[in-house]
């Protein structure tokens, strides 16, 4: 029984008595789904708690509820976890979908017509690549030559190279995707 309480605590703080309405109405209205609602609300309105504090004091609101309404209770906790999990899908669903467009992008701009459009990525990897190792050259210089205290900064230095090494990385995984569809087709 507590370990219904305290996975339904965790699942109420995280979602909110919004969702823990949303959920009761489902059932048609719920005084028990209320009262969890409540509980959260509670538990949210005091200042500075953490989150492990919440779902202890969410745990002992619900501690105090009938025994008749943990049949209830187990039917609340598993509709959010449904909502969680639908959650997570659409979560990762709009993520791949992310990706694929910025894959499309990527695709159309390596099949342009125009050669300025074609030719930007590597102009800009073989520019990050160049404006890194000036950078890191000329400050280890000014730093032997005694012109600064400091040499190359690897902050600024990793921001130089950084479109560099995302489209060398970006590259080799395209290789290697390529190269394992050659292979599965053999």
């Amino acid at each position: 029984m507590l370990s219904l309480l305290t996975g339904l605590a965790s699942l109420a703080v995280d979602l909110g008595p919004a969702a823990i309405r949303g959920v009761a109405h489902l059932f048609g209205g719920s005084d028990t789904a209320e009262k969890v609602a409540s509980a959260v609300e509670k538990a949210d309105a005091v200042l500075g708690l953490s989150k492990d504090a919440k779902q202890i004091a969410v745990t002992r609101e619900l501690q105090n509820l009938p025994p008749e309404a943990m049949i209830e209770l187990e039917r609340i906790k598993v509709e959010l976890e449904k909502q969680i999990t639908r959650r997570q899908e659409l979560d990762l669903t709009d993520k791949q979908a992310e990706h694929h467009e910025t894959q499309e992008t990527v695709r159309a701009g390596d099949k342009a017509t125009d050669e300025y459009v074609r030719h930007t990525r590597p102009l800009q990897a073989r520019q990050s690549f160049w404006a890194g190792t000036t950078y890191i050259f000329g400050m280890s210089l000014t730093k032997a030559f005694g012109l600064t205290a400091d040499g190359p900064d690897v902050a600024i230095a990793l921001t130089l190279f950084a479109r560099h090494f995302l489209i060398t990385v970006y590259a080799l995984l395209m290789a290697l995707r390529l190269t394992q569809k050659a292979v599965a087709t053999k």
